[in-house]
């Protein structure tokens, strides 16, 4: 999960909207039904294959009905005698080596990663948010797959089941148990990463002020350069009131402070770097087009042929443009910033925009464009503020008082928020490219109002946390592959599940919009409508028409849609646990994230725990 991910509300997130999702709660209920029928359904001919029918019956069903009232019983005491078993059964196993093995990379691992490249932020956080990662699933699943088959191997699991322990209480406590080892070794890991991240950026500067030279643009300031360390220097400029500023290098600054003296002699003091490690928050509007001639209002821009479809693109030298709306615009948003003598109140708004060049032109002076802000309601607009597209974070301080674009109107400026915010709170704000033949490249999440800058150790507990929960699955699933399979066979499951788990949304992605044809603008349909187009030799685009047949291949696709789509939920998307994307990123992982990814794990677990339970139940571990 990354920023380009439109997050919901976590309301919106479980309740079905209808013609565009079923919701969290429904697509868990309608796979949760579909688990329990198929489970039945399965059982049922296995057991009837072994013991015909009538026998079948009695122990598919006898154990569907014992299952609540164990499962009720289970012992808090008896889980936690487990649980402790498996703890120092992983830990008689040598699983802490996972971690030495961590540290000897991690110890290493300054000698290769370079503090002084052009995100030297990135490249560090890509390494401490993935690695420990991937060292914890590898233990986690060695250790959940090969339980349970090397204890039936060895016949120790005999003693436990001579004890009145129920199934559900061996898989619970080795469930903890395996998750408490997890959990160890990752908050470990995430420490001595946390530690191994604040050294590697741990530097500082020096100045001497005999070089400062200066500074003709304005009298009285100097201007000089710092000494070199971590492979780069910032420039520096102390003004004549003795306030002294160091540019950003390298996705960082420094805290300076200058002496009282005055003069030359100045002595400056430099701290570490600062602004590195963010965690800005986003208040994202939604986003419309206009086309060259800036009518036609549509969700979606010019498609340039690039194969990523997530930026929609607005042609230069047109009337074209991209129009955010932004709900909810208050004054708590403003925030103050000096401007030499004075401090004005300004809304910070940060552009991420793409740029799509038919020609090339001068490579390096970027694409010029414009924006303004427009009042939805009265129309009363700001005039056009030049800027250059980066192709980056592109932060912008937009100042309250912004000229009127009406030359006619007895008001020369207008207030951001009395004039050109409307009474229910929203704003707009137009971008459009200036160079004809070049093009932006604008989509939903790439404008925002930078709202706050939050702690980066919290976020980067929001990401562990996230880490955590796809541990805990990851477990579990491997527990439940064990109880049917041997060691062997459920780490192959339990790789292919994790696998699957890489793509799930992009699979999921297919059944919807095939269910929700009309809404998504789905081209093609399913497998019975691409059947009939390859038999007729119809492309996609071509309309089938409205006849019966065409209806009852439609509905037929439909419910294999809703089929597959119960189906393929039952593994769970692991790309919504991982939010490192976040953190490289320096945003703010919401809070509606972890809330999401809580009910997920939740909503897993229940269901596996009864799976698990009904194959131990069922498995003849005596024969």
């Amino acid at each position: 999960m990354g920023i380009e991910d439109t997050i919901q509300p976590l309301s919106e997130w479980l309740l079905p909207i209808p013609g565009k999702q079923f919701g969290g709660l429904l697509t868990y209920l309608i796979a949760l039904v579909t688990l329990i029928v198929a489970g039945l359904i399965v059982g049922f001919i296995l057991s009837t294959i072994r013991n015909g029918p009538f026998e079948a019956f009695y122990s598919v069903f006898g154990t569907a009905v014992k299952a609540v009232p164990e499962l009720l019983a289970i012992s808090p005491r008896r889980v936690w005698a487990m649980s402790w078993l498996a703890f120092q059964e992983a830990i008689r196993k040598k699983a802490l080596i996972v971690f030495a093995l961590f540290m000897v990379v991690l110890l290493f691992a300054g000698w290769f990663v370079n503090p002084s490249a052009d995100q030297p932020v990135r490249l560090y956080l890509s390494l401490v948010l993935t690695l420990p990662k991937l060292l914890v699933l590898l233990l986690v699943i060695a250790l959940s797959v090969f339980s349970l088959p090397d204890d039936i191997k060895r016949r120790t699991i005999y003693t436990i089941f001579t004890k009145p322990v129920l199934p559900s209480e061996l898989f619970l406590g080795r469930l903890f148990g395996f998750v408490a080892v997890g959990t160890l070794v990752l908050v470990v890991m995430g420490f001595a990463s946390y530690i191994f991240l604040l050294q590697g950026f741990s530097h500082t500067h020096y100045v001497n002020a005999a070089d400062l030279t200066p500074l003709q643009s304005e009298e009285g300031a100097l201007v000089g350069y710092t000494t070199v360390n971590a492979g780069h220097r910032h420039q520096i400029k102390v003004y004549p009131d003795g306030f002294a500023e160091v540019d950003r290098v390298n996705e960082h600054s420094h805290d300076i402070t200058v002496n009282e003296n005055g003069g030359p002699e100045d002595t400056y003091v430099i701290g570490g770097p600062t602004d590195m490690f963010q965690a800005r928050v986003r208040h994202i509007g939604t986003v419309k087009f206009l086309d060259r001639s800036g009518k036609n209002a549509s969700p979606r821009g010019i498609n340039v042929g690039k194969e990523w479809e997530y930026f929609s693109y607005v042609e230069g030298g047109t009337f074209g443009a991209a129009i955010f709306t932004f709900e909810d615009i208050s004054q708590g948003m403003l925030t103050e910033v000096v401007d030499g003598d004075e401090t004005q109140e300004m809304l910070p708004v940060e552009f991420n925009l793409s740029v799509f060049r038919t020609y090339k032109g001068i490579i390096t002076s970027g694409i010029r464009g414009n924006y303004y802000f427009r009042n939805p309601v009265t129309e009363a607009r700001s005039v056009p503020i030049p800027f250059t597209a980066k192709e980056e974070s592109d932060l912008h301080y937009i100042p309250r008082k912004l000229s009127n674009a009406d030359a006619d109107s007895d008001k020369t400026e207008l207030d951001l928020i009395d004039d050109l915010t409307a009474e229910d709170g929203r704003l707009e704000l137009w971008i459009q490219c200036d160079e004809p033949g070049q093009y932006f490249g604008v989509a939903q999440n790439t404008v925002y109002i930078l709202e706050d800058n939050r702690s980066f150790l919290m976020n980067y507990i929001k990401c562990y946390v996230g880490m955590w929960f796809e541990v805990v699955l990851v477990i579990t699933f491997g527990l439940v592959f064990s109880t049917f399979l041997n060691g062997p066979v459920a780490l192959l499951a339990s790789f292919l599940a994790l696998g699957y788990g890489s793509i799930a949304d992009d699979v999921k992605a297919l059944a919807r919009n095939v269910i929700f044809h009309e809404k998504t603008g789905w081209y093609g349909g399913g497998p019975a409508e691409a059947m009939v187009r390859l038999f007729q030799q119809q492309n996609i685009m071509t309309e089938l028409g409205d006849a019966t047949w065409v209806q009852i291949v439609k509905a037929i696709d439909t419910v294999f849609a809703c089929v597959i789509y119960s189906f393929v939920n039952m593994l769970p998307d692991y790309g919504m646990f991982d939010t490192s994307g976040f953190v490289v990123d320096g945003y703010n992982i919401p809070g509606a994230v972890v809330a999401e990814q809580a009910v997920t794990v939740i909503g897993f677990l229940i269901a596996l725990v009864a799976v698990g339970y009904v194959f131990l139940k069922s498995k003849e571990i005596a024969a």
